[in-house]
């Protein structure tokens, strides 16, 4: 049983004010939301933290559970995208842009291309959508947020960017991507993920001591992706956190490396309007933290759904086998729309 109905949460959906309602691996359901409907800048207090591609973390604090009525808040405009979905014509022009760059001899070693596909709804329900995600990707950090300023969204990633729990933390390079298989990985994704790992070990050792990692292995995601994965562990002060924000997301596992010039590059050749994909949400409190990568994720609009995926690019990328990677990326969120479109 939960507190809420979905009827209730797809209703706040509709309304201007910021909520949050997630479930951590293996956990059930938590609302969050302040009184006043509102968010404030940062990252301090007990709340829930979202913070979107390449920009400053803003906090929704934890003062509302259960959700109140939605008449409570002034009603939203229906919302509509601003820019179309990613087309395979775009998506090849810039498949060949960004190849070009890797294979040029700068400094770039990786960039992440990534694209949209939108999907034509009626009655879908947001909140039906996530306890759905719920019930078949338990593993998964799954979660329904809306804010005015970004809309609504709903996720259900396996990357974790910060955890603490008990003075402990522990974060992940996750990069490499292939559909299940029993050969071995490849050069081109061992080498992807080797990139991912040394930035976030860059970003640590300054702020961090006793820092262990394990492995690469190799990390199931849903029934068709297999990613590599190391686990990272460490010590720190959670004073500290602020500043590790600022430089460790976007990691090269969404931006590419080296990260600064990776990021300057997308912004100068942009693949699409990123928003809060690829930029990091979750809980904290005063000595915990469970921040994860919005990755796997939708946008809900009134007449459609825009899907989200992107993939690491080297310079001996293929384009087929990299569009086929995006495609199974967005499986879990298709799937959804099926089960829970009326």
């Amino acid at each position: 049983m939960h507190d809420f109905s979905p009827e209730q949460i797809d209703a706040l959906c509709q309304r201007r004010c910021a909520f949050a309602l997630y479930a951590l691996p293996g956990q059930k359901p938590h609302f969050c939301m302040q009184a006043d409907g509102g968010m404030r800048n940062g990252c301090e207090g007990k709340g829930f933290v979202i913070a979107a591609y390449n920009a400053a973390p803003a906090i929704i604090g934890a003062e509302l559970s259960p959700p109140p009525a939605p008449q409570q808040f002034e009603p939203l405009p229906a919302p509509l995208p601003q820019h179309p979905a990613t087309t395979r014509e775009q998506y090849h022009h810039l498949f060949t842009q960004y190849t070009a760059a890797l294979q040029h001899g700068g400094s770039l070693n990786k960039v992440v291309l990534a694209r949209t596909e939108d999907t034509a709804t009626r009655q879908f329900s947001p909140a039906e959508g996530f306890l759905h995600l719920c019930n078949t990707a338990p593993r998964a950090f799954n979660v329904l947020f809306h804010t005015p300023q970004h809309g609504t969204w709903l996720c259900s990633t396996p990357e974790l960017l910060l955890r603490c729990e008990n003075h402990t933390w522990h974060t992940m390079a996750l990069a490499g991507t292939r559909t299940n298989a029993t050969t071995a990985w490849d050069a081109k994704n061992l080498q992807e993920h080797a990139l991912v790992a040394e930035h976030i070990l860059d970003c640590l050792r300054p702020v961090a001591d006793n820092i262990s990692t394990e492995g690469p292995l190799t990390l199931a995601a849903g029934k068709e992706l297999e990613h590599l994965c190391t686990h990272i562990h460490f010590d720190m002060d959670a004073a500290n956190l602020p500043h590790l924000l600022s430089t460790l997301p976007p990691t090269p596992a969404v931006s590419g490396s080296p990260a600064t010039a990776a990021r300057t590059f997308i912004a100068t050749h942009p693949d699409i309007e990123r928003s809060c994909y690829a930029g990091y949400m979750g809980p904290i409190g005063e000595q915990s933290a469970h921040l994860y990568v919005t990755l796997r994720c939708m946008q809900v609009f009134a007449d459609r759904c825009r899907l989200y995926a992107g993939g690491g690019l080297m310079p001996d990328s293929e384009e087929a086998a990299e569009w086929a990677e995006t495609v199974a990326k967005m499986q879990a969120m298709r799937h959804v729309l099926r089960q829970c479109s009326r």
